[in-house]
């Protein structure tokens, strides 16, 4: 479980992860990279934090077994690009 204070950090990694990375990526890949980068986040609190940004509109997201694909919307490349602000991400 991720501890609700890091929450916005996390989701905005995921963006930052996705934009950084052409646009795409499935849920496993933004687990590995998360904790690459020192974010001790398990697989299944990721894909809760994807389908968060998924239902705010930030990315888009496709399942293709046995994966969870996240595709980068425009506001959400805005806010991995801190264009635009979002409630829930830091």
């Amino acid at each position: 479980m991720i501890a609700p204070i890091l929450i916005p950090i996390i989701r905005r990694a995921i963006l930052d992860l996705v934009e950084d990375t052409g646009g795409e990526l499935n849920d496993e890949m933004i687990t590995i990279l998360l904790n690459e980068l020192g974010h001790r986040v398990a697989r299944g609190d990721v894909l809760g934090e994807i389908r968060w940004c998924v239902d705010e509109g930030l990315l888009i997201g496709s399942l293709v077994e046995p994966y969870y694909v996240a595709r980068a919307t425009q506001a959400g490349r805005d806010v991995a690009n801190g264009v635009l602000r979002h409630d829930g991400v830091s």
